[in-house]
């Protein structure tokens, strides 16, 4: 046997227990060559049965075998003209076809590369494959999960990020639910999970691609170069066509809203349209419009650098309390301070509360604060004998983890006998078993509750009622005309009696002058505050 014979036959029989398919096929497509994987694999035939033959002629006859499937494909009827463009170079190639005897999706990684004859002369191509289904389903897998929502199973924000860079849509509209957060508070997280889900379903009905970019957003692309009228309008038709919708929890039917904020720009486009919707939600809108000469993009800078500011001054010791005096009516003694917080710029300015604790709110930093100026009143008053009061919202009493270190610091320093917590009359205040469970709790280790700002708003005596106070701060803006006001004068004069039946007594904020001064005393007050009285100071 010659060497160029054992050379051939050495050659086949390596291609023929290779894992990887070979092939050969001449100019019309016709098969020279092919080795048992791709025969077994995607042919369904054998070696001899091969050669002439091209993959039309194997397709046809497969799918002959599945008459019922018309889903049915194989790899050689979709691909049998691809072997026909000869390539100069070596490339890979993928292939997604229906290929393998269950008519399952393979996936191929294919490489071609022209053949010639002995004298140069170009007779056909060879070709290789390689199943990478695995490959390809472990990567589908992970844009999956990296593109893709797990509870509602659309696009993801990132995708959404991904699209934009790539398709450069016109503009964006972001749908925030209003309300979620109670939805998810008042049924159950479950609940509102199944919410979303339907939301999702709701929107897949339209004829646009759909995103969830947050726990209670989603989001749509446009890419029809609309003008902002036409975009709003639309917008107005998806809202009034949800609007119609009832989701349901159990048995109960519920309507749900959304604030929606739309962008039309080349740049930043997301952020903007999230600018926008943020703008909706805080000035109640049901649609807001993103517009650079409105400033919005700035105010959105400066909130974001509030916050900063707020964070580090909690890292560097720069949020101090101050203290009001609270003078005994009767006595004219100071036996009381509120507890007032400021925070020290960078510069050593010192920042008033109505600057940054509507930012700390919103940014989940009003708790940190919470904490800090417990910490520091308790810890201020430890060794005195004035009583003082802090306030809390109804955000701090409804997180377990402020609600525990409160009781832990007035038990550590021991002052849980002087210290009043001011409840703000207008913020929530129904939430009566949240609430009373704390009234509970801190008035057996012997603290005093305070409801702040009463007289206006949400007033209501039943509030009192059920939750026992010890004092009620009249609201100051009751209180700062009242020499001059005859109708404030009578509800400041109807609560003091109603304070004196029950057993509260009454407070009264912004006594700002000697005439003011005289007159509550004259009506009954109890106690006096505000700058007539004294000054927020600090206390060494």
């Amino acid at each position: 046997m010659n060497n160029s014979l054992q050379s051939e036959n050495f050659l086949k029989l390596i291609s023929k227990h290779l894992p990887d398919m070979l092939w050969a096929k001449d100019l019309e497509g016709n098969y020279l060559y092919a080795n048992d994987s791709i025969c077994r694999s995607l042919l369904m035939a054998t070696p001899n049965e091969v050669t002439g033959k091209n993959d039309v002629y194997f397709a046809k006859r497969e799918r002959s075998k599945h008459p019922e499937n018309e889903q049915w494909h194989t790899f050689g009827e979709l691909c049998a003209n691809s072997d026909l463009i000869v390539l100069e170079e070596m490339k890979p190639m993928i292939f997604e076809e229906y290929g393998n005897i269950k008519g399952e999706l393979v996936y191929l990684e294919v490489h071609k590369a022209p053949l010639h004859d002995e004298t140069g002369k170009l007779i056909g191509t060879i070709g290789s494959g390689r199943d990478i289904t695995e490959q390809i389903k472990l990567e589908k897998k992970a844009e999956k999960l990296a593109y893709y929502d797990q509870l509602t199973s659309l696009p993801n924000r990132q995708k959404i990020l991904l699209d934009i860079s790539k398709k450069s849509p016109t503009a964006c509209a972001i749908f925030n639910i209003d309300e979620f957060k109670e939805i998810n508070d008042f049924f159950g997280t479950n609940s509102g999970d199944k919410i979303l889900q339907e939301i999702a379903n709701w929107f897949l009905k339209l004829d646009f691609t759909t995103y969830r970019i947050d726990g209670d957003e989603f989001a749509i692309l446009f890419y029809d170069d609309y003008p902002v009228e036409i975009l709003k309008h639309n917008i107005e038709n998806i809202l009034s066509l949800f609007e119609e919708e009832l989701f349901h929890i159990e048995e109960e039917h519920i309507h749900i809203r959304f604030s929606v904020g739309i962008a039309k720009q080349k740049h930043n486009l997301l952020t903007k349209a999230d600018i926008a919707v943020h703008y909706a939600k805080e000035n109640k809108e049901k649609i807001a419009i993103y517009e650079e000469k409105a400033n919005i993009e700035q105010t959105y800078k400066k909130n974001i650098a509030l916050a900063t500011s707020i964070r580090e001054a909690l890292l560097d010791n720069r949020i101090v309390c101050y203290y009001q005096p609270i003078m005994d009516l009767e006595t004219k003694e100071i036996k009381k301070y509120e507890t007032l917080v400021r925070m020290v710029d960078k510069n050593d300015q010192l920042i008033l509360p109505l600057d940054f604790l509507s930012i700390a709110k919103k940014t989940k930093l009003y708790s940190h604060l919470t904490k800090e100026i417990i910490h520091q009143a308790c810890n201020t008053f430890k060794d005195r004998n004035e009583s003082f009061s802090v306030n809390l919202s109804i955000d701090d009493i409804k997180d377990l983890t402020t609600l525990q270190e409160i009781i832990q610091t007035i038990i550590k320093t021991k002052t849980s006998n002087k210290v009043i917590f001011e409840i703000l009359e207008s913020e929530g205040i129904e939430n009566y078993d949240e609430i009373t469970n704390f009234i509970t709790q801190v008035k057996a280790l012997g603290a005093k509750i305070a409801i702040d700002d009463f007289g206006t708003g949400y007033s209501n005596f039943e509030h009192i009622l059920k939750l026992h106070v010890d004092y009620i701060k009249i609201d100051g803006s009751l209180i700062k005309n009242i020499d001059k006001n005859d109708r404030h004068k009578i509800i400041v004069e109807t609560i003091v009696e109603f304070s004196k039946k029950i057993g509260a007594k009454t407070i009264a904020e912004f006594v700002v002058d000697e005439a003011v001064f005289n007159m509550v005393q004259k009506i009954g007050v109890d106690f006096s505050q505000g700058y007539y009285t004294g000054k927020p100071t600090k206390i060494l």
